[in-house]
């Protein structure tokens, strides 16, 4: 891959450097310019490289795909473009008989295998692992996809059990099913899928434990790609920023806030205020639903083309530009000034509150 982008960004320097050279900015440290010049090139030929290289596998079938989190969202469509595309798919999921879940083995062929699949529980994993090996073709790619969302304060809850549910998914899963299905993609040379969220590079309050569980994802598919060069296998994270899916159910999200607020002691529920905060946190639920996008096929197809792609990016971060920007902008701030916008936006919100607009 590092070659076949040399492939373009050298023809991209040459010709950018011979376009200055006959400007001939005097005024400027010919090494400063150089250096901007390089990057310009290197994006320049990052972005040919994505556009010419579009090579795909040589053959899609008898070849098998695990998914996990497939009763819904990402997962669930995911699963049924790689049917439609000849692949045979074993989609993981908790709850088999479940409405999406029924649609999804309708409208697919007899390929689809739903598969009753719990992460943090080892002996599912294991079992259908076992049921890959005993069919006899090869595991092409595994799509970590499984992952749940909590927004509450990080002292919420009873000691570290909210902590512990969100880890226990998010990332103890994620290693638990690519431990166990390492021989099988040794064997194939195939493809990790792990995604992971443009909450793992920009951290937000309330969602402390799903963006730290998210940023680890991102740090382990980096481990992973480095361990395994030389396997074959490559290693592919995807980044979405906020889509409308489960995870984002604004019902499901106050329910859940809920309840917690309830097992958390007293002492600290007081401490905030007690149930006046619970609303005023309900109430900043607009700001995630004016930031989250309603197509899910951004992501579906940044998955498979880390699955059908010879040479697919490292990452794909599926974003608007303007976001991709400000995710880029925000990781790069003094954090006083992230801390300081924090500040002003928590101001306002209390200010409201305080003044009884989301009192009883």
């Amino acid at each position: 891959m590092f070659y076949r982008l040399l492939k373009y960004v050298i023809p991209s320097f040459i010709g950018t450097y011979i376009l200055w050279y006959l400007m001939k900015p005097e005024w400027l440290n010919q090494f400063c310019i150089i250096c901007f010049l390089l990057i310009i090139s290197w994006t320049i030929g990052y972005y040919f490289y994505d556009l010419f290289e579009q090579k795909t596998i040589d053959s899609m079938m008898n070849k098998i795909i695990l998914i996990t989190g497939c009763d819904t969202g990402f997962g669930n469509r995911l699963a049924y473009r790689l049917d439609r595309m000849g692949f045979h798919v074993y989609a993981g999921v908790l709850f088999p008989l479940g409405d999406d879940v029924q649609q999804l083995q309708q409208k697919c062929s007899n390929r689809l295998k739903i598969m009753r699949m719990d992460v943090t529980k080892p002996e599912e994993v294991n079992n259908v692992v076992e049921q890959i090996k005993q069919s006899g073709m090869p595991l092409w790619a595994l799509v970590n996809n499984a992952g749940i969302g909590i927004s509450v304060p990080f002292d919420w809850g009873n000691d570290i059990d909210v902590y512990r549910k969100v880890f226990d998914v998010n990332i103890f899963g994620v290693v638990r099913v690519t431990k166990s299905c390492m021989p099988l993609l040794r064997r194939s040379r195939g493809r990790i899928i792990n995604v992971a969220s443009a909450a793992g590079r920009m951290p937000a309050q309330w969602m402390g434990h799903y963006c730290m569980t998210k940023h680890n994802v991102r740090i382990f598919s980096d481990i992973l790609r480095r361990e395994l060069i030389g396997t074959g296998i490559k290693v592919i994270t995807i980044e979405p920023s906020f889509f409308r899916t489960q995870i984002v159910n604004f019902d499901l999200i106050d329910k859940q806030r809920a309840k917690i607020f309830n097992e958390t002691p007293d002492d600290i529920r007081q401490s905030y205020g007690g149930e006046k905060y619970l609303k005023c946190m309900n109430a900043s639920n607009q700001l995630i639903m004016n930031i989250t996008h309603d197509g899910i096929d951004q992501v579906i197809q940044a998955m498979i083309n880390g699955i059908i792609r010879k040479y697919p990016k490292i990452y794909y971060r599926c974003c608007t530009n303007m976001e991709l920007f400000t995710i880029w902008a925000a990781s790069h701030l003094p954090e006083i000034l992230l801390d300081s916008f924090t500040h002003i936006y928590n101001d306002r919100l209390y200010r409201q509150f305080k003044i009884g607009k989301y009192s009883d």
